[in-house]
């Protein structure tokens, strides 16, 4: 059988997405290097986006890919303007663990980056609550 079917299965990534979400706002808060604030705002929406699928009875694919994911989710969570963001997101998912060439996130990012996070995890949240897995 697909999925995990382990009652409360959703609710356990929901509840971690939005635990990295609120890491991500109190690293920013603290002032912290901002590219932490952009790798836990991509592990809120990655743990968001798979609870959607574990609530649909899917197993979630082993990837850190935001527009996979997305695009795997029927109907999209996000629309096609936000796959940039989704991109950009993913690629912090790496970079913070395996430094490279990427520019650090200037305050204006790091702002963009956790008001899009939460406009998503809103929708991620309004799914699995009012629809209901």
């Amino acid at each position: 059988m697909p999925g995990d079917a382990t009652p409360g299965a959703w609710e356990r990534w929901l509840r971690r997405a939005h635990d990295d979400l609120a890491m991500a706002g109190t690293l920013n808060a603290a002032r912290a290097p901002a590219w932490g604030v952009c790798y836990h705002v991509q592990q809120a929406l990655e743990k968001g986006l798979k609870a959607l699928l574990v609530a649909a009875g899917e197993d979630p694919p082993r990837t850190h890919n935001l527009v996979r994911l997305n695009t795997a989710v029927d109907p999209r969570v996000l629309k096609e303007g936000d796959e940039d963001m989704l991109a950009s997101l993913t690629a912090w998912s790496v970079e913070q663990r395996y430094p490279a060439d990427l520019p650090e996130p200037t305050d204006n990012e790091v702002v963009a980056v956790l008001a899009f996070g939460t406009r998503a995890m809103g929708e991620v949240d309004r799914r699995l609550h009012e629809s209901g897995p």
